[in-house]
């Protein structure tokens, strides 16, 4: 071989040719023993096993968008929820002590699955557990429309706030796993896109009652729309491994400096979902807007949470969860106060925007914070914001009944003064460290 090498190439051609194509030789003989002696199966079987354990070429931006994208339909039910309210109420011939009846109904169902959906995420991984939630999801949104009871509205209602609170916290759990592969915080934008959801569908719903369009095509649109959302990315998700072998996990309250965390994401979940459930109400009753145009209250909160969202990895950065939550409570207090005392529709609206920017950045400030002390904790400051959430509707709806919807927000707006308190004594409330940097 060498010899044919010599023979072709280094007796041919000028000096300079030949001194450099010896020099070549040489190398190539230096290392030939080298390859020679290379087992070629090992080299392959080394390189299969590193890529299985550490998947250092697995593109994370596609399930990272993949999350993002499940997260804004539980914004898509939601908003279409709150886009319907007042018609709902009608259908169902509701009073306002009766709709939070309902409501609480619906904060059970949540409750009901909280240790549930961690020992699923634990045996049958969170992947698996977002797709069946996400399927009763859209199975139950339809139903809603013909419920002509608070009963049998509120039985729906607790099915499908069951398998939503499922499919957060799963869709959470996977969020928080692309957070912690990718070394940066990503939880802010993770959950602007329940903005995009919620504000999508907060315009889906203006242009259906602007247009007459009854609740029950609403809802069948929406059904078909968040399905074919669905299919398209469950395929792009994390694929998180399940562990059945292993011992179940003991679900647990918050403890310890959790036991704040907890306790600001009850508040919140009560300021949030107070404000969806009642702002239409608020629209139509107190303001006294015209048909049609009920869902434009929610269609700037849902805006302003949006914004508020995209730019929040940015500002915790930047500043750190805690000021970001204090500012945000002192922020969503003021604006509910605003748009509770404005004459007309434009102040209010520019109350509900301020409130929206404030309320954007709990839930991603407390999920990344609780996320980072594990599943379970996760999971148990989640339970908490759920019975927030549960808890809360009843109290706003007897508020409401008593003192209508001026007491109902003045109430809301102190559980926003009391998130900037407790935030400001949090002491988990810190940036996730970026190892990128």
């Amino acid at each position: 071989m060498r010899s044919l090498y010599k023979d072709k190439f280094l007796f041919s051609g000028n000096n300079s040719t030949r001194k450099e194509l010896a020099v070549k030789d040489c190398w190539i003989t230096s290392i030939y023993p080298y390859f020679r002696s290379l087992n070629v199966n090992q080299l392959m079987a080394q390189i299969t096993s590193h890529s299985s354990e550490q998947p250092i070429l697995r593109d994370h931006k596609k399930e990272l968008y993949a999350v993002c994208i499940a997260l804004s339909v539980l914004g898509l039910v939601y908003s279409s929820w709150a886009a319907r309210v007042p018609d709902i109420r009608d259908t169902a011939v509701l009073t306002a002590a009766t709709l939070g009846y309902a409501l609480l109904m619906r904060g059970s169902g949540t409750l009901i699955m909280m240790p549930i959906v961690a020992t699923s995420i634990n045996r049958f991984g969170a992947k698996r557990t977002a797709l069946v939630c996400g399927l009763l999801v859209v199975s139950t949104l339809l139903p809603i429309a013909f419920m002509n009871n608070w009963i049998a509205l509120g039985f729906l209602l607790m099915i499908i706030g069951a398998c939503t609170s499922g499919f957060n916290i799963s869709i959470n759990a996977l969020g928080s796993k692309v957070e912690a592969e990718t070394g940066s915080s990503q939880m802010s934008k993770i959950h602007s896109w329940f903005g995009i959801g919620n504000l999508t569908g907060a315009l889906i719903g203006l242009i259906m009652v602007r247009f007459n369009v009854s609740t029950e095509i609403h809802y069948l649109v929406m059904t078909v729309f968040i399905l074919i959302i669905l299919a398209f990315i469950y395929p792009y998700l994390p694929n998180d491994a399940p562990h059945p072998d292993t011992e179940r996990p003991k679900f647990q309250w918050p403890h310890g400096g959790l036991i704040a965390i907890g306790i600001i994401c009850f508040l919140a979940a009560s300021i949030e979902g107070s404000i969806n459930n009642w702002i239409g109400l608020f629209f139509t009753d107190h303001l006294q807007i015209a048909d049609g145009y009920e869902a434009i209250g929610y269609s700037v909160f849902a805006g302003t949470l949006l914004i508020s969202r995209i730019v929040g990895d940015r500002l915790k950065n930047r500043f750190g969860a805690k000021k970001i939550l204090v500012t945000g409570g002192l922020s969503a207090g003021a604006g509910i106060l605003i748009a509770t005392f404005s004459p007309n529709i434009v102040i209010a609206s520019i109350g509900i925007a301020i409130a929206g920017a404030g309320v954007a950045f709990n839930f991603p400030m407390i999920f990344s914070a609780a996320g980072r002390e594990g599943a379970i904790a996760l999971t148990s400051v989640a339970t908490f914001g759920y019975v927030g959430g549960m808890v809360s509707q009843p109290v706003v709806g007897l508020i409401v009944e008593e003192f209508e919807l001026l007491g109902g927000f003045i109430f809301i707006s102190l559980c926003s003064f009391i998130v900037a308190i407790l935030a400001y004594k949090a002491r988990l409330l810190k940036p996730a460290p970026n190892h990128n940097q």
